[in-house]
């Protein structure tokens, strides 16, 4: 700071040049670690909200397969191309107007039909849309009238499930369960991958796995 006289005083304080651009620096500096920290911090909560949101659609999709699965007659797994499809029980008969339940047929070898033998309906679970965004759908399907597709997930992240045999849980390949001889209960393993993630499809999802192994009450 450089002292000089003025008017009769003897000294006034002023700045000189360095010492401004020195301050204007210094304060552009503080302000520029301001506007970086704030954005980090914004791009952090939008990753754990994210996060969050995701976990809660697996518990999601998991209550979805399991309250069908249980009531499930039969089923198939298609790991190679994502699709679980349930065939479920014809309880109601929506035709009716208000709809009412359907009588129920016992078959000679005690088996017991909703409505017409080998005209159910089905829940079709699959993985739509291109990654890293892809969801899961349920597609249902009744005996009359339109099927309803339900998006399961809210969030874009990258989702996969794999369902397995819990006899053969090493094995990815496709099966059926539901009749003689068949599994009589089904893992189901969902995961996905974090905002921050999307792209290492390898690692991402190792902390993000959660199963359920189902038991079909309807088997044979």
């Amino acid at each position: 700071m450089k002292l000089s006289p003025l008017n009769g005083v003897p000294f006034r304080a002023a700045f000189t040049l360095v010492e401004t651009m020195i301050s204007l620096t210094v304060g552009g500096i503080i302000l520029g670690g301001m506007i970086l920290s704030f954005t980090t911090f914004q791009q952090v909560f939008a990753g754990v909200d994210d996060y969050y949101r995701a976990t809660s659609d697996q518990m999601r999709v998991l209550d979805f397969i399991g309250q069908d699965m249980r009531r499930a007659i039969s089923g198939a797994v298609s790991n190679s191309t994502k699709t679980l499809t349930l065939t479920l029980p014809d309880y109601i008969d929506e035709s009716q107007n208000p709809p009412v339940p359907r009588t129920a047929a016992v078959a000679a070898a005690g088996t017991v039909t909703y409505g017409t033998k080998g005209v159910q309906p089905t829940a079709v679970y699959t993985i739509s849309g291109a990654a890293p965004d892809q969801t899961i759908t349920r597609v249902y399907t009744p005996t009359t009238g339109s099927a309803t597709t339900t998006t399961l997930t809210m969030a874009s992240a990258n989702y996969q499930f794999a369902c397995l045999n819990p006899s053969n849980p090493g094995s990815t390949a496709n099966f059926s369960f539901g009749g003689a001889g068949q599994p009589t209960s089904v893992t189901v393993q969902l995961t996905f991958q974090p905002k921050f993630n999307r792209f290492n499809f390898v690692n991402a999802r190792t902390a993000t796995l959660i199963s359920s192994t189902i038991l079909l009450r309807n088997h044979l």
